[in-house]
């Protein structure tokens, strides 16, 4: 059953960038969740170590999806949630947004934001 989960979401994310002009790339994958970035959101500012990206969490158990407006530190392992939308996971309404800024977080070497960074920074 994780399996299937897992692969619907994939397909459904991939269908989903393809009809909004995003790139969505996965990051990593726990049960039926799924942890994506969109490539076309990147924002590296190299000077100040900082990188800018729309982030996905695609909960396909429950159809819900959330998006993340993020400023990544990376050189201090912290990052910011600028934003947040709460989309219905199959039609992909908005069922709520916040545009509240979040406090400074840290994340781990292990942590699917420390896998995301890694991705833009370095590639596949």
């Amino acid at each position: 059953m994780q399996k299937f989960f897992l692969t619907a979401a994939l397909i459904f994310a991939l269908s989903w960038s393809s009809c909004s002009a995003e790139d969505l790339r996965f990051i990593d994958a726990m049960d039926d969740t799924g942890y994506y970035y969109d490539a076309d959101s990147v924002n590296h500012d190299e000077n100040s170590a900082v990188i800018y990206v729309k982030m996905a969490v695609i909960k396909a158990g429950l159809n819900q999806m959330y998006t993340y407006d993020i400023r990544i530190h990376y050189n201090d392992h912290s990052y910011e949630i600028l934003s947040t939308k709460k989309l219905s996971y199959d039609t992909r309404a908005e069922i709520e947004s916040n545009n509240t800024r979040r406090p400074l977080q840290r994340y781990s070497d292990k942590s699917e934001m420390a896998q995301m960074v890694r991705l833009i920074l370095y590639g596949d």
